[in-house]
């Protein structure tokens, strides 16, 4: 499993940004919503590992802007890994916390079921997924689980298996940083088995692991680049691929 090794050492930064979109509960769980409620296609956030954080409910609100629908289901139910804890004292102690809190069969699953149930409810018809950092595991599992996702996106991976590319079938737009192992194998795997329309691969070689989410510092130049540069990316193929 390919884990960027600054995923278990940069903090999260200070955001002042104030997010504009709202809260809604879904049983237990708090879903994170941007404001237009009108776009048919709803994308799904899968964060990272430090949860609710300024910076990546901004990413999504400037998706949104798009034209799409973006929701942020709260998994850790408003306790994300405990920055007094962090950077872990080692690789497993984040482990062990995911294991506990976030296990994919026995609690994310039925959390994605049942925020995909809330929203065909409403009408919405189409849905895609982008994960970031921990959050493109998630992403990859889910997209295997439901086929509701027509398409995936991963901002700054981590806990990816080159294995995983020899198992997904949908579209899959992958944006890795100069933190992240080499994705070309990935990517090559999935070009000859979905065709080189379906695939895309943008390296960030000058911008950290995190960029995107609660270790992006929108306050830089570079960062705030990276992240426009990011979200156009990602509009351009969602649109593409994802269809109401």
């Amino acid at each position: 499993m390919s884990v960027a090794s600054s995923c278990c050492k940069l903090l999260p930064v200070e955001s002042s940004y104030e997010p504009k979109g709202t809260i809604v509960k879904i049983g237990d769980l708090e879903v994170y919503e941007t404001v237009d409620k009108e776009p048919k296609i709803l994308l799904i956030n899968i964060y990272d590992i430090f949860g609710f954080h300024n910076v990546t409910k901004q990413f999504a609100d400037k998706l949104a802007g798009a034209g799409f629908r973006v929701s942020i289901p709260d998994f850790f139910r408003g306790k994300p890994f405990p920055l007094e804890k962090f950077p872990p004292k080692d690789f497993k102690e984040l482990m062990d916390f995911l294991a506990e809190n976030v296990d994919f069969e026995k609690r994310v699953k039925p959390d994605i079921e049942a925020v995909l149930n809330h929203y065909k409810a409403q009408g919405i018809p189409a849905f895609g997924i982008y994960g970031q950092c921990w959050g493109t595991r998630i992403a990859t599992d889910a997209s295997l689980s439901f086929p509701d996702f027509q398409a995936v996106g991963f901002l700054h991976p981590s806990f990816w298996k080159i294995e995983d590319a020899s198992l997904i079938s949908k579209p899959l737009i992958l944006i890795p940083t100069k933190d992240e192992d080499d994705m070309v194998p990935f990517y090559n795997v999935l070009k000859e088995r979905l065709g080189e329309d379906k695939v895309e691969h943008h390296r960030f070689d000058d911008i950290h692991h995190g960029f995107s989410a609660a270790r992006g510092d929108l306050e830089n130049e570079l960062n705030r680049k990276r992240v426009d540069q990011a979200l156009e990316l990602l509009a351009h193929f969602f649109k593409k691929h994802v269809k109401a």
